[in-house]
């Protein structure tokens, strides 16, 4: 449940504020709700940033990827390896204490990154959809050009 709060701000970071919802296309009460939401959780994970991308902000390692992929690569380490951490940490090139900071994260914000994996499954399963339908076109020889140089 939403609750209105009032808060006392500059009239420049007013400004900045609806100059910045405006270029992204949100509502300065949407967009201050968002970053204040994002501050405290970068707050209570230092080592925690937010970065945008083609499938919007997401929670990532400051110097590394993005909460999402350490999750899933956890998840997809086999049941028979001894250590997930310490795997992942090798695969990805990552020290333990990154992948620790991801797990932290994920515990206290599991429906955000599970929503992050979700979508990022989806969209692979779009993409091979399109492989395999090119490929059938191609086997039929029904190719169409839609890209020309």
């Amino acid at each position: 449940m939403a609750r209105a709060a009032s808060l006392p701000i500059s009239e420049d970071l007013a400004e900045r504020l609806h100059a910045e919802g405006e270029a992204s296309d949100q509502s300065p009460s949407v967009l201050a709700a968002l970053l204040i939401d994002e501050g405290m959780k970068i707050r209570r994970f230092p080592g925690i940033v937010y970065r945008d991308g083609p499938s919007g902000r997401r929670a990532s390692l400051v110097d590394g990827p993005d909460i999402w992929q350490v999750i899933r690569s956890l998840h997809e380490v086999p049941s028979d390896e001894h250590d997930p951490v310490e795997t992942v940490c090798v695969e990805a090139d990552l020290h333990a204490r990154q992948v620790s900071l991801a797990l932290q994260f994920y515990k206290a914000y599991s429906n955000e990154i599970e929503a992050k994996i979700a979508d990022n499954r989806a969209a692979a399963m779009r993409i091979d959809e399109m492989i395999s339908e090119r490929e059938r076109a191609i086997a039929r020889g029904q190719v169409v050009q839609r890209f020309r140089p």
